[in-house]
């Protein structure tokens, strides 16, 4: 009995060691890139291309294309099977058609090209053993569907925003930005501000998903440090257009505004006045 188990773990280890040395040895280049067909239009097609790569430590194989996911019925792949030698490339025509009725929004899937031979173990011949193994490569889709005649833009409805701040504090700004497009897209906000032509700061905002005709606010903050007057405008981007606000004044530092010491003044001449008018009334009596 012991020298059968002997036999077995025997075996097992070389088995073992067989298999390591086919995955070491072989297979070591196979691949394909992942592919973004980007923005797609409701009925139309598109076409990319794939390559799947291999290695001279390959071993030739024959590959059929497998397909997979949300876009797996949109999408046909010439050739659908090939046979490649070890160190030889295969170029794919990936043709993606959009329903007409697709509804709007991202979409994933992906094609596998799985090779149909097992990996030879060392001293076998072509077609591999049991302690062989197949070999696959994946490559991921992406595609996002847009209306025909998508048209992407945002307009910039509101900036309000402090007239003065005193030094070494934050000037809060809140931007409500609107999606004036026909398609879903994404706003990003950002602040510039400056001191006569110079440039002090640009602030990014956080990048906002907007649906058509919706609108959000965000805020956005300048760490203002040093006393001055200085100019502040808000852009938001999204695609290839760009809204851009009105140019905001703000002093940093300095004496309150005029309008704020006239209030005062004139709150303190009334209460003067109020005074003075309920003495004549208490003395009269």
């Amino acid at each position: 009995m012991e020298k059968e188990k002997l036999r077995k773990i025997a075996i097992s280890l070389i088995v073992i060691a067989m298999f390591a040395g086919a995955f070491t040895g072989n297979a070591c280049g196979l691949g394909m890139l992942d592919k973004n067909f980007g923005d797609v239009e409701q009925g139309r097609t598109y076409t990319e291309t794939v390559k799947v790569i291999t290695s001279e430590l390959d071993f030739d194989n024959h590959f059929v294309i497998e397909k997979e996911g949300v876009l797996a019925d949109w999408l046909v792949v010439s050739p659908m099977e090939f046979d490649l030698e070890a160190g030889e490339s295969q170029i794919l025509i990936v043709t993606l058609t959009v329903p007409e009725d697709a509804k709007l929004g991202e979409y994933t899937g992906a094609i596998t090209a799985a090779g149909q031979k097992t990996a030879p173990a060392p001293g076998e011949t072509e077609g591999g053993t049991g302690v062989g193994y197949k070999v696959a490569t994946k490559s991921r889709l992406r595609a996002t569907v847009i209306k025909p005649g998508a048209i992407e833009s945002v307009a910039i409805l509101s900036v309000i925003a402090p007239k003065r701040v005193e030094p070494c504090s934050a000037a809060k700004f809140d931007v409500t930005i609107k999606n004036t497009g026909n398609i879903y897209t994404t706003a990003s906000p950002a602040l510039t501000i400056s001191k006569g032509a110079e440039t002090v700061a640009t602030i990014p905002g956080v990048a906002m998903e907007l649906s058509v005709d919706e609108e959000k606010t965000t805020k956005l903050y300048w760490d203002a440090q040093e006393e001055g007057t200085y100019t502040a405008v808000v852009a938001v981007t999204c695609g290839e257009t760009t809204a851009t606000s009105e140019p905001i004044s703000i002093k940093v530092g300095g004496s309150p505004l005029p309008s704020v010491a006239v209030a005062a003044m004139l709150a303190a001449v009334i209460v003067i006045l109020a005074a003075f008018v309920l003495l004549r009334q208490k003395r009269k009596g």
